[in-house]
């Protein structure tokens, strides 16, 4: 057991800086060629935020761990905005932009019940049809945030700040060949043995592989995401956290899922039809308290906190 929590550790170590490697290679293949830094920042960025949960899903859908895979991307999708949202808004009062609210929350809610029609249909399973319905969704939403933010000032600035936070000059192209293949190294090592440890653990004490994917997993995947929201609510720019939030949701069900049910269909150990519906909710929630003032306070992420709690605690129950 004290050997599968080790795996689970080194794997997320993997997965977190293996993204980081691979983000920072990308966007010096982009800068060497020529790529526009804004459709740099839509793309190759916002893949290497999800690359954890990506690699880890691939390997659990291949492994035959498909609760892992599956439960890892709706409990990221919970543990961003219920658990990490949630203690954002409680550090730090926020008002949120208008295409968070009026545009891009409604599409996550959207793909977010389409993942649930596709689970309700499909046993709690998802088919290589339904992972290209997913993909589809995908060319749709970077279409849409590319347009957005070509004609949107703050949303440009916002980009190149991520861009520039990974402090990138020009590169050679053997630093930049030698990052991107140690970055996908990492990335594949670290979604490995986290799902042969998550896995394991889970055996071992009797757990459903989609309660460890819920949980350990979607928490540790998450990481990244969980210390930016505390900095950023010190540092007073939870509007900018809360879309990139919203945005990393959108690409955890479209990316994640899309290609990991594309390469193969993903059918986890137990139903995950209500974790969906919590998913669902959640987001709902959210855009219910916003709706209003476009602002929220401690208040209303104490509710969301409390809300990733009780999530918690039925999930143990339902094992």
């Amino acid at each position: 057991m004290i050997l599968d929590i080790v795996l689970i550790i080194a794997g997320m170590f993997l997965l977190i800086k293996g993204a980081d490697y691979l983000i920072e290679g990308s966007v010096g293949f982009s800068k060497r060629i020529g790529v526009s830094e804004l459709f740099t920042g839509l793309t190759l960025v916002a893949f290497g935020t999800s690359a954890p949960e990506l690699f880890v899903s691939i390997s659990a859908a291949l492994n035959g761990s498909a609760g892992i895979a599956l439960g890892n991307v709706i409990g990221s999708n919970i543990t961003n905005i219920a658990l990490i949202l949630g203690l954002s808004l409680m550090i730090k009062k926020s008002t949120i932009p208008k295409s968070t609210l009026y545009y891009e929350i409604p599409f996550v809610i959207l793909i977010s019940l389409t993942l649930l029609f596709m689970l309700l249909d499909g046993n709690s399973a998802l088919s290589i049809y339904d992972g290209f319905i997913l993909l589809t969704y995908l060319i749709i939403f970077i279409a849409y945030m590319y347009n957005m933010a070509k004609n949107d000032k703050s949303i440009q600035e916002q980009l190149l700040e991520e861009i520039q936070e990974v402090k990138i000059k020009t590169m050679s192209w053997n630093k930049i060949i030698f990052l991107v293949l140690l970055g996908i190294v990492m990335l594949a090592i670290g979604g490995e043995i986290s799902v042969r440890g998550a896995s394991h653990f889970a055996k071992t004490l009797g757990l459903t592989e989609t309660l460890i994917g819920v949980t350990i997993i979607a928490i540790g995947t998450s990481l990244p995401e969980l210390v930016t929201s505390i900095i950023a609510a010190k540092k007073g720019t939870n509007d900018i956290l809360i879309g990139n939030l919203v945005g990393s949701n959108a690409f955890n069900i479209l990316v994640v899922l899309g290609i990991t049910a594309s390469i193969h269909p993903v059918i986890p150990d137990r139903s995950v039809i209500f974790d969906a519906y919590y998913m669902v909710g959640v987001i709902f929630l959210t855009e219910l308290f916003l709706l209003r003032k476009r602002e929220a306070g401690f208040w209303k992420g104490l509710i969301l906190f409390l809300s990733y709690l009780s999530y918690i605690i039925i999930n143990l129950r339902l094992g």
